[in-house]
């Protein structure tokens, strides 16, 4: 990095290779030649400070020389310059967090350009009438708005994740909205059965606010686009994208994550509820504010949990129903295997699916579902961690091959590709053993053909439920919204690493 850096400035002399040649020398222990690349950067660009990069720019040469109050000007000038460009604002956090081990004074100047707070939501849903137990009845909802509108106001700016069901997420959603700022929505299957799951059962009144919440989001993006059908393991697997998607973004923008949730710690909740999201929240992450929906109730005089409300019997909350289940989905292939000469073919296929059973077999792992086909490789896992554990073992045990001595050309590489979504499970008839089936199962399929091989890229839903997941050995870095082969649409897709 050092050696590019320094073409990059022969080539065409600028002050930001510069800097960052001299950060890279500080931290690689040439202390000197870093202190002299930082004071000419300082001389460069005294009186031609033009805008937020060359304020930022001044200030990391501040604090290679020690001058971190100094620094610390010229970061809050950076800051103020950098307005709403949050990505801008996130590389010099990025930077600061960098240089943090060699210098601890560069944490201090982290406050200097503070990123916006960004939030997983979860709040319970308005009473409906016949509800056994009140929990957050009609009468609490400006209570609850107040609540909401003091939390919101005193993080400003933010950058929210939530669903959008009556009650407390869209009380949520309209006080992100009415003060501008990012809110984005996860639902877990189509809208129409959601309406009718989460929104009308709360009374007529909800649905143009819903409406007008979806309009008016940043983004909506679904968990499943299919029906409902009774599976209750969708509201998990969105309060696994809620939470997972939140970090993903914060570690984008150099941010600590946070959740703020609307509950009521005394009553039951629902599988992928708010109070099973927030214990999983507290697993990995310490940071969360919780609105009391108990304390609330006292203070405004109403009734406790466990009155009676009259009115139609409701399904209690806590059941879980349906027949979809989430699972991590693999696929992967060696690009150009259908081009090599067939003399090849059983010596390929002898080293590459040799390996599948090895790793599988070091790694301890048993995937739900695995089968192959020529060069190709489908399998199905159970758990997130798992599937992201033996994609990395079998692409590092891939490009250890020696394929020139096979010969076959040297750079023979797999490519796969993870995705995560509800699937049906059944025996196949034919093959007699538990087969994966279902849209999601083919939106998997669809990622693998664009991947470089070497690579193991992951779609937005395998890196959210990956990053939910507590004490994960892996991390996901963003490569882009990428067309997905055969016309399947867009994808937003994150290159697997360990961490």
């Amino acid at each position: 990095a050092i050696a590019a850096y320094r073409r990059a400035d022969r080539l065409h002399p600028n002050v930001f290779a510069r800097i960052n040649l001299a950060s890279l020398l500080h931290l690689a222990g040439d202390r000197e030649q870093a202190a002299l690349l930082a004071a000419q950067v300082r001389v460069d660009l005294a009186g031609h400070s033009a805008d937020h990069w060359d304020e930022a720019t001044l200030g990391e040469a501040a604090l290679l020389l020690g001058d971190i109050e100094d620094a610390r000007a010229h970061y809050v000038e950076a800051r103020r310059r950098a307005g709403g460009r949050l990505g801008d604002i996130a590389s010099m956090r990025r930077q600061l967090l960098m240089l943090v081990c060699e210098l601890p004074e560069a944490g201090s100047l982290l406050q200097a350009v503070p990123g916006p707070r960004v939030l997983a939501f979860s709040g319970h849903m308005i009473d409906a009438p016949g509800r056994v137990q009140v929990r957050f009845p009609p009468a609490l909802e400006g209570a609850v708005r107040a609540a909401i509108v003091r939390t919101v106001e005193a993080a400003l700016p933010v950058i929210a994740y939530s669903q959008a069901a009556c009650g407390s997420d869209i009380l949520f959603c309209e006080e992100m909205l009415a003060r501008s700022q990012e809110i984005n929505i996860v639902m877990p299957f189509s809208r129409e059965d959601y309406v009718a799951t989460s929104v009308l059962q709360c009374g007529p009144g909800w649905l143009p606010r819903f409406e007008r919440v979806l309009a008016q989001a940043t983004s909506v993006t679904y968990a499943t686009s299919e029906r409902y059908l009774g599976d209750d393991t969708l509201f998990e697997h969105t309060s696994n994208l809620i939470q997972g998607m939140t970090l993903l973004r914060a570690r984008e923008l150099a941010v600590t994550a946070g959740m703020l949730a609307v509950s009521d710690h005394g009553q039951a909740g629902g599988t992928g509820g708010t109070l099973a999201m927030l214990d999983n929240w507290k697993m990995l992450i310490p940071e969360h504010e919780v609105i009391d929906l108990a304390h609330l109730r006292r203070k405004a005089g109403l009734p406790e949990g466990g009155t009676s409300i009259p009115g139609t019997a409701a399904v209690e909350a806590g059941t879980t129903r349906g027949g979809r289940v989430i699972k991590s989905l693999l696929f992967a292939d060696v690009k150009g295997f259908s081009r090599l000469p067939e003399e090849y073919s059983p010596t390929f296929f002898t080293a590459f699916l040799g390996l599948v059973p090895r790793v599988l077999k070091e790694l301890g792992v048993v995937p739900s579902e695995i089968s192959s086909r020529g060069d190709g490789l489908y399998a199905v896992f159970d758990l997130p961690e798992d599937a992201a554990r033996f994609a990395m073992q079998l692409s590092e045990a891939v490009g250890a091959i020696d394929w020139h001595g096979m010969g076959l050309p040297p750079d023979t590489h797999v490519r796969i590709a993870l995705h995560a979504g509800p699937v049906f499970t059944a025996i196949d008839p034919v093959m007699g053993h538990l087969a994966h089936f279902g849209t999601h199962v083919t939106r998997a399929a669809r990622v693998e053909p664009i991947v470089l091989p070497g690579q193991v890229l992951v779609t937005e839903p395998f890196a959210a439920v990956l990053a939910a997941w507590p004490h994960s050995c892996f991390r996901c870095d963003l490569v882009g919204n990428e067309p997905l082969a055969k016309g399947y649409g867009v994808a937003r897709l994150y290159r697997l690493r360990h961490t």
